[in-house]
This record gives structure tokens, sequence and C-alpha cells, in this order.
């Protein structure tokens, strides 16, 4: 049995949902789910997308399209939402960065800023061929 005959349509969706909306890369859903084919989730996506086996796939149209459901719609605003807040957390780390590098500087003396060009030292090198 393969794993189009193995898979109900449902099941088939709802893995292909998870892979777009980054839940889970291919090779993670292929494991959870026991897919044995490498080229099945991708082979899915281009049946739910009614495209050819060559033809390049544009995930925002097939999740629309896929995504009848007001569950799958609410799952993929709420992993909006998650990743919305994980970049404004990364954005203050940034400016957190900035500013102690700032203060490092002024009242330290210390510039920890990265220099374009700079030169690795001797000790560094010797110390990674060991």
């Amino acid at each position: 049995m393969n794993d189009l005959e193995k898979f109900s349509e449902e099941s088939r969706r709802k893995i292909v949902i998870e892979v777009l909306s980054g839940s889970m890369s291919k090779e993670q859903a292929r494991q959870v789910y026991g897919i044995k084919s490498k080229s099945a989730i991708l082979e899915w996506m281009r049946i739910f997308a009614g495209k050819s086996r060559n033809a390049a796939l544009d995930p925002i149209p097939l999740l629309r399209h896929m995504s009848e459901g007001k569950d799958d719609i609410r799952i993929l605003e709420a992993r909006v939402k998650q990743l919305e807040e994980e970049l404004k957390l990364s954005r203050l780390k940034g400016k957190a960065y900035q500013i102690m590098v700032g203060i490092a500087k002024e009242d330290y003396g210390l510039d920890l800023e990265k220099k374009s060009g700079a030169k690795q030292s001797q000790d560094s090198k010797k110390k990674n061929r060991k």
C-alpha cells in the first residue's frame, strides 16, 4: 500500500496544512505520520493545488484554497499572531543589545561592535588550527 492509499484525503489535507503553516517541516511530518515516500507531501500539495507534477507551488494560495474550514483559518491566524509576537520580541532583544553595546562603549571604553574587514589575531588563528 502506497502513502496515497494509506492516508485519507482529510488526513493528507491536515498534514499538508501543518507543513504549510510552519507547524512542522516536511521531514518532521514524514517521521511523525510514518510517511515512507520522500516526495509524498509535495505531491499531495500539488494535487490539492490542481497542479501538474513538475509545476512550481505558491503556498499562500494553496493554504487559502485548503483552509475552507474555520478551524484551519483560526489555527493559521493563531500561528501568524505567535510569529508576530516572536518577531516583536526579537526586535526588542536587538534594541537591548544595541543599548548594551552603547553603554559598554560610553561607560567602560569597550568597543564591542564588529569591525568590517577586521583581521583575526595570531592567537585566535593558532587556536582554530588545533
